[in-house]
């Protein structure tokens, strides 16, 4: 097992680097996706739990790092902005 360390990098030189290296082709990623992840809400499912028993099957650590494999393999839906041809295009 890899160990991984956290380096915290300042929210404006990221999207710096971010906007760069999409400029260049070099990531499909925009720097809009990364000012909406930042935006991205809290969910508490304690409710959910404690009402119908539910357990989520991936943290949102797990979703967080499968979203670039995915992306990088075209993997997708047939909707619109999820389709696999339209992905990072």
């Amino acid at each position: 097992m890899s160990t991984v360390r956290t380096v915290r990098v300042p929210r404006r030189a990221a999207r710096s680097a971010l906007a760069t290296a999409y400029r260049l082709r070099l990531v499909p990623a925009s720097p809009e996706l990364f000012d909406a992840v930042l935006r991205l809400p809290l969910m508490d499912c304690s409710r959910a739990h404690a009402v119908l028993g539910w357990q989520p099957r991936r943290t949102a650590l797990d979703a967080m790092e499968e979203l670039p494999h995915g992306m990088r393999q075209g993997a997708g839906t047939p909707t619109a902005p999820l389709a696999a041809d339209t992905v990072g295009g």
